[in-house]
């Protein structure tokens, strides 16, 4: 088992040696030969460069810069930035990975926490403008989205608080491990009926029943599960990132591992479904591999370059963002 921390430490020096081969030029290697192209690139926009939050939903692309920090809007229909929102916080966010925190979209907003405040930012679309600041748990990580309740993964925990977004208030606080567990890379989705939650720190992944606020089963993951995670009917995937070169496979039916993706893994760390197929954006391989969700064997590649970590589907489109400072839009091949 590798420790968390000695894994971030270790992502901070893959990420400062991947800045210095940022310019690489995209296109095929060795390494890709045997894998048909994922999509091809259609759009590439600037963002400030820097580790931030990403989300794809409720009418755009949502990017943040940590160092501002600023939501930007990206309008998908122009491929252009068509808003910044100021991001007030008490407190300053590192500049380093993990970051300050994460995003979602739904439920009619944009949903980012902000790890040093202990707070989440309700944004709304339509005025471009924070609507309302909510209080959670401490060291608020990943937020994900369900019908009718924002969930939020608190590392300081490790809890995640469930918000009611009829009323902007947190309905209930549930714990997913002792406090030994608590890991500021702990991850959170929706999907399947249920909610997932990555616990580093137990090597596993956690399975709430939103119907009643509570823990129904924990699942041992390949490894740590310290990126980032993705749930849908037939299979929930967590990444390894750089606790190790995996992504679980985990059968939402039986609440068991039942493999990983095969093929070459470096540091798979972002992780959407869509187009009938998993996406892995692989940081330190700088591709996107598209997974074929039935053999779980990657079927397709696309070397992107620069620092792919976060991804989102929607639009038509995989959208990536890359902190070297750029959102790309991935049409996938048919």
């Amino acid at each position: 088992m590798k420790n968390p921390t000695g894994a971030l430490a270790l992502g901070l020096i893959t990420l400062a040696g991947a800045i210095g081969g940022v310019a690489a030029a995209t296109g095929s290697t060795s390494r890709d030969a045997a894998h048909p192209r994922a999509g091809k690139v259609v759009a590439k926009v600037p963002i400030p460069a820097g580790t931030g939050a990403f989300a794809v939903g409720a009418g755009g692309v949502w990017s943040v810069s940590d160092t501002g920090p600023v939501l930007t809007r990206i309008d998908p229909d122009r491929n252009a930035v068509v808003a910044s929102i100021k991001l007030k916080l008490s407190n300053a966010c590192p500049a380093e990975p993990p970051g300050c925190g994460e995003a979602a979209a739904g439920d009619g907003a944009v949903w980012v926490t902000h790890t040093t405040d202990n707070t989440v930012s309700r944004i709304d679309p339509q005025a471009n403008a924070v609507a309302a600041t909510i209080n959670v748990g401490p060291q608020p990580r990943q937020v994900a989205v369900s019908a009718g309740a924002v969930w939020v993964a608190n590392g300081g925990g490790p809890s995640v608080s469930r918000i009611d977004p009829s009323t902007n208030r947190v309905v209930a606080t549930i714990g997913v491990g002792p406090a030994s567990a608590a890991s500021e890379l702990m991850s959170v989705t929706a999907g399947g009926g249920a909610v997932w939650v990555g616990v580093p720190n137990l090597n596993a992944v956690v399975r709430i029943d939103p119907a009643t606020n509570r823990v129904v089963s924990r699942i041992r993951a390949s490894g740590q599960p310290c990126g980032f995670l993705a749930a849908g009917r037939n299979a929930v995937w967590a990444a390894g990132a750089h606790c190790g070169d995996y992504v679980t496979r985990i059968n939402p039916h039986s609440n068991r591992r039942v493999g990983q993706v095969k093929g070459n893994l470096f540091a798979p760390i972002g992780l959407a479904l869509g187009f009938g197929s998993l996406w892995i954006a692989d940081l330190d391989a700088k591709t996107i591999d598209r997974v074929n969700v039935r053999t779980s064997r990657i079927a397709a590649r696309l070397r992107v370059g620069g620092l792919p970590i976060r991804l989102g589907v929607g639009f038509g489109s995989v959208w990536v963002r890359d902190d070297s400072g750029r959102v790309l839009r991935i049409r996938p091949q048919r």
